[in-house]
């Protein structure tokens, strides 16, 4: 153990960190034999590290059983490689119902080369319903210089990471490996909060991947802005990246990019329900592959969606999105949607190519609706379009290389390359794509109801399929 620490002491020392003292949590009792319920004794290192200024609580090699802990100002959390931090089974060793938990905290840290393991298949029944359970696995409330980096988080019971009305949060280089049949099992769920890097990290995930919010669950409901989220590989059974559901205050000044998004349901959906302003949300050099949920119904790569969640919801926008420099695998359809009360504004695909390998019956789809079952007065569900590519309700749309490939089995059925309605100001360049069927009924390109159309470049081929 000595050699370990003198080892990790000396890497910290390289990396130019000033760790002015380590408290090692068998020093203070832990057992460290994933029997014994550590708890007491962890968090009495916390306590220590705390109340002496700050330093790093140490995790040597072993696996350490716990209930919740409680994360203080100018505590890191260093799990070296080889130690577990292990979530107990017993839903009556949390309090509050997650494992870390940090209120108004102040530089923080996990990381390290160990894991994190939530045993979440002891808070689901034997069909994937959940019992009582502890969630988020990691809640940070109104905390300031977050740091997760490097560490192993598995098997979370519900939510993994949620930093909630949180300001400048880093997340990288960190594998988390949920249940892709766990409900609720998002992988980091920023929520209210700014200034957040995530990067270099695998995500797999029951539900989204990675899902900017603004929720109003107490205290105040602050916009998520400044995030940056890049050179990430997702799989997700719900949606790799996602601003919302929950809208309740505003998101802007929002960048993905580079990122592998595989086997997943839905890969990039902005679902506004709450009355928020979406804007300055850009998603570059991305490379998605979709899969339906579990095995069962449709793919959706990409949605951009506005609607209610109730009728007496407000109405929320959703303007300056940029794709570009976007590559999709798919059976399914990309629809984008706003309402006609409130059209998005100066939407932007650049570079986009669609390749078509499967053929999905959507005569009886709705479009999705991200968990929400309630239905609005008034909202037109536009989930049944036969095309790949579905507008509705914009102003100032540019299509800049648009390509669609239709590289699925004979026969097809009849689809559109792209409908839309209620378009105005649209400006289609580089346009490359052809109806489905050759011979058939339907065009490349339908629009009702569009206004101040320009087309430049474009090229619609005769249709084929491949035998």
């Amino acid at each position: 153990m000595r050699v370990a620490m003198c080892l990790f002491l000396a890497a910290s020392a390289a990396r130019g960190a000033d760790y002015a003292q380590v408290f090692n949590v068998k020093m203070f009792g832990a057992a460290g034999d994933k029997k014994t319920l550590d708890t007491l004794a962890i968090q009495k290192t916390i306590d220590a590290c705390h109340k002496s200024g700050g330093g790093v609580v140490y995790f040597p090699t072993g696996d350490f059983l716990s209930g919740t802990l409680t994360l203080t100002s100018g505590v890191t959390l260093h799990l070296s490689p080889g130690a577990t931090l292990w979530g107990s089974r017993n839903i009556g060793d949390y309090n509050p119902r997650h494992l870390l938990y940090a209120r108004d905290a102040e530089n923080i840290a996990i990381e390290g080369g160990g894991a994190i393991n939530g045993q979440g298949e002891a808070f689901w029944d034997q069909d994937f319903k959940p019992l009582a359970r502890p969630s988020p696995l990691i809640e940070l409330w109104g905390c300031r210089d977050v740091r997760i980096q490097d560490v192993r988080i598995l098997n979370a019971p519900a939510w993994t990471i949620h930093p909630k009305n949180c300001v400048r949060v880093k997340i990288r280089g960190i594998s988390l490996v949920n249940n892709m049949k766990g409900l609720n099992t998002d992988g980091i769920d920023p929520d209210s909060s700014r200034d957040v890097i995530i990067s270099d990290s695998y995500i797999e995930a029951g539900d989204d991947c990675i899902v900017l919010k603004t929720t109003s669950r107490g205290g105040p409901v602050l916009p998520c802005e400044n995030v940056t989220v890049t050179n990430c590989v997702l799989v997700s059974s719900a949606s790799a990246l996602k601003l919302g559901t929950e809208s309740h205050a505003d998101f802007r000044h929002i960048v993905f990019s580079n990122c592998v998004i595989r086997n997943s349901r839905t890969g990039i959906a902005l679902l506004n329900k709450d009355g928020a302003t979406m804007e300055g949300i850009h998603f570059s050099n991305i490379t998605m592959q979709t899969a339906p949920k579990v095995g069962k119904g449709v793919e959706w790569p990409i949605v951009i969606d506005l609607e209610k969640r109730a009728p007496e919801s407000r109405l929320g926008r959703i303007r300056d999105v940029t794709l570009s420099d976007i590559r999709i695998y798919t059976k399914g359809r990309i629809m984008v949607t706003g309402m006609p009360e409130s059209p998005f504004e100066r939407i932007t695909f650049r570079n986009v190519t669609m390749r078509v390998d499967g053929w999905e019956a959507v005569e009886k789809e709705r479009k999705l609706r991200g968990g929400t079952v309630r239905k609005v007065p008034g909202v037109i569900d536009l989930g049944s379009v036969p095309a790949a590519l579905i507008l509705a309700h914009i102003r100032n749309l540019d299509l800049d290389g648009f390509h669609v490939d239709w590289d699925a089995p004979a026969p097809a059925p009849e689809r559109h390359v792209l409908w839309g309605e209620n378009l105005d100001s649209v400006r289609i360049t580089g346009f490359d794509g052809r109806p489905s069927r050759p011979g058939g009924k339907l065009a490349a390109i339908q629009l009702k109801d569009a206004r101040n159309v320009t087309l430049n470049g474009g090229s619609w081929p005769p249709a084929r399929t491949r035998p």
